[in-house]
């Protein structure tokens, strides 16, 4: 999804969702005696005040950190790679990533007690279709979306029995199983359905925590002990208080308030757990302008943005990009930019003369336009006097700011951009095909207008391989292409700059963000 705000990631977990998942450990027996008295192990994290705790209203907005605790789906993260595993489901096969055939544990039960079956997923996913105001695109390339459901139901959905439904998408999609892990994907139980209004007040969920209280922004769960989970978590008991910045979340952190912070971009702190966060910044150029010019003058640009250097501005929340699909996504590659991603000013003058010489006249002011807040416009600054001085102030680079976001992308996308434009994509799935696809020809995320006969058919057929390992390379060739046309720049990769209390110990985060609350201790 678009990242709309000049934000971290952590402020993108006001966004989308942090997914907490399992890390397989081994649960703590002995808190687990019969008659063994012992303290409760609780913790507090800072998060964003939720809205309708529905499973696909969380993802879009505050509260995705409480949706992950509450909720389990088919699939989830490996915490360290990033990597999709069965957890509700106990397989999901496919032929052709067309048309997908999902069997279920059985056992697996809400906090309601009711087990988690087949038509859970169904109706959730059809209901969340057609009605969720958030998280209703996740559901898109399923069969049947954007139609009236016949009895409720997605006509691409189609239970086979209690432990076991298809799944039909409009076409083939490599990334469809990673996507599934993300907390849209949940089951709702029957007693949704019964009493929507009852439901919301107390939500159940088939997560390793169960829904004990709300006051105001902050909920407090409770571990269910009847998880359907390989292992329980460690804390009994999470409180997410609420947060109105992460900031005032951090002054909380140094005063033992809480034990949990996702954001310490710049903030010294003793207790910090930096990982890759799946998202990538970019200049877009719009390829229907005459100012985008040939890919040597891309490449020249490329190639004048000190990434290092500007980098450092945001603190621990960036890298320099050295692709297009960032880690920790499935199908990565370090490198794969290679030197047009490096700075080489000498190299940048070399390419735009190549610019030139195939035929291209640089404007005499070539202008990369950004969404103005005060981050943005430092780092495009940056860019734009580098690149000035790279070419000799031929062209000159100046950084226009261009708000708000939504609207600089519809000028970019009706041709009113006479330069680049700044992008960010936060990938819905830890997957290749995620990012790659916002490249494809007539794709509703394409706002550059590039347009590759090659490029689409590596996706295609990737898209269509189910061997995992035959995928990565197309989807990787499909990469090189976007490198050799350079409609747009890769600039930076996210990290998550997390800050956590002396009390815990074995933390980690998810690929999204959040606390893994299965690795962490008390």
């Amino acid at each position: 999804m678009p990242l709309a705000r000049g934000v971290g990631p952590a402020a993108a977990l006001l966004l989308t969702l942090a997914v907490l998942t399992p890390q397989r450990v081994a649960s703590d027996a002995a808190g687990r005696a019969a008659g063994a008295p012992r303290e409760i192990r609780e913790i507090t994290v800072a998060a964003c005040p939720p809205g309708a705790m529905e499973p696909a209203e969380l993802t879009e907005s505050c509260g995705g950190e409480t949706a992950a605790a509450l909720f389990t789906g088919l699939v989830d993260y490996d915490p360290a790679t990033a990597a999709t595993r069965e957890a509700v489901a106990s397989s999901i096969t496919t032929t052709d990533d067309r048309l997908f055939t999902v069997r279920l544990r059985k056992g697996w039960l809400f906090h309601d007690g009711t087990e988690v079956k087949a038509a859970g997923f169904v109706r959730a996913w059809s209901h969340a279709a057609g009605a969720s105001a958030n998280g209703s695109y996740y559901f898109r390339n399923i069969a049947g979306f954007g139609r009236p459901p016949r009895g409720g139901v997605l006509s691409g959905l189609k239970v086979l029995d209690d432990h076991t439904f298809t799944i039909r998408l409009t076409r083939p999609s490599g990334g469809f199983v990673a996507l599934l892990g993300r907390t849209a994907f949940a089951p709702l139980p029957d007693s949704f359905f019964a009493d929507p209004a009852r439901y919301h007040k107390a939500p159940i969920g088939n997560g390793p925590y169960r829904f004990v209280a709300r006051t105001g922004g902050d909920v407090t769960l409770q571990r269910f002990d009847d998880y359907g989970g390989p292992v329980l978590p460690r804390p009994d008991r999470v409180v997410f208080r609420a947060f109105p910045d992460w900031d005032k979340a951090f002054q909380a952190l140094r005063r033992g308030e809480i034990d949990y912070t996702p954001s310490l971009p710049h903030a010294r702190w003793d207790h910090v757990v930096n990982t890759p966060f799946p998202g990538v910044h970019v200049l877009n150029f719009p390829m229907g302008r005459p100012e985008a010019g040939n890919a040597a003058f891309r490449r020249a640009l490329s190639m004048a943005i000190p990434r290092q250097r500007i980098v450092r501005e945001f603190g621990a929340e960036r890298v320099p990009a050295d692709g297009f699909v960032p880690p920790p996504a499935t199908g990565a590659r370090p490198g794969t930019c290679g030197a047009a991603c490096a700075y080489d000013p000498a190299g940048a003058r070399e390419a735009l003369a190549e610019a030139r010489a195939a035929g291209f006249t640089p404007p005499r002011t070539f202008t990369i336009y950004y969404n103005s807040d005060a981050l943005q416009r430092k780092w495009a600054a940056l860019a734009a006097t580098a690149a000035t001085k790279a070419f000799g102030g031929r062209p000159t680079v100046v950084a226009k700011p261009a708000p708000p976001f939504d609207e600089m992308v519809r000028r970019a996308d009706a041709g009113g951009l006479a330069g680049a434009f700044r992008w960010a994509w936060l990938l819905d799935a830890p997957h290749a095909s995620d990012v790659l696809a916002t490249y494809r020809s007539g794709a509703p995320d394409n706002h550059t207008g590039y347009a590759d006969r090659r490029f689409d058919a590596l996706l295609d057929a990737a898209d269509r391989t189910p061997s995992p390992g035959a995928a990565a390379k197309l989807y990787h060739r499909a990469e090189k292409l976007l490198v050799r046309d350079m409609p747009a720049i890769p600039l930076f990769f996210y990290r998550n700059a997390a800050g956590y209390s002396p009390r815990l110990s074995g933390v980690r985060t998810t690929p999204f963000g959040g606390l893994d609350l299965f690795s962490v201790r008390v």
